[in-house]
């Protein structure tokens, strides 16, 4: 029995699948769905049938960082550089020179965040001189004679 740390370093590779075609009377060309049809039944998992299916699909020359990368994005956190992301989407893709646009009304001005706390200031304050005024403690207390009762 393979453990499942021996299951992931397993690659497939496209001559094997060609192999279990040939012997199974499938070409590499049929249809997915037979295709997923016999590899499903030499038992191999749902995620190792979709990958096979990839490596039959793509150039036989970028077998290898199409699969690598489809490792990266689905199995792992790294991050993908702009060759692997043109190899999988089969165009090509320069990160590198790729300027950002500012989208307009997106960002949070400083004249914002000076009238948000300017705005909190003044109702702390209210809220603080009301519940004085209420309960007649501090500048609102009888004895300090600003307010008759």
């Amino acid at each position: 029995m393979i453990k499942e740390s021996q299951k992931q370093k397993i690659m497939i590779k496209r001559d094997q699948i060609e192999s279990i075609l040939k012997i199974n009377g499938v070409a590499p060309s049929s249809p997915d769905e037979q295709i997923r049809s016999v590899l499903l039944s030499a038992r191999y998992s749902k995620d190792e049938v979709d990958t096979a299916i990839m490596v039959l699909r793509e150039n036989t020359k970028t077998n290898q960082t199409r699969v690598d990368g489809l490792h990266k994005v689905f199995r792992s956190s790294e991050a993908l550089n702009s060759e692997e992301i043109s190899q999988l989407l089969g165009i090509d893709v320069d990160i590198d020179n790729i300027t950002s646009t500012k989208v307009k009304g997106r960002g949070v001005y400083g004249w914002q965040y000076v009238v948000v706390w300017v705005m909190s200031v003044v109702i702390s304050v209210v809220g603080i001189l009301m519940y004085m005024y209420l309960y007649r403690v501090g500048v609102f207390h009888p004895s300090v004679g600003l307010i008759h009762p």
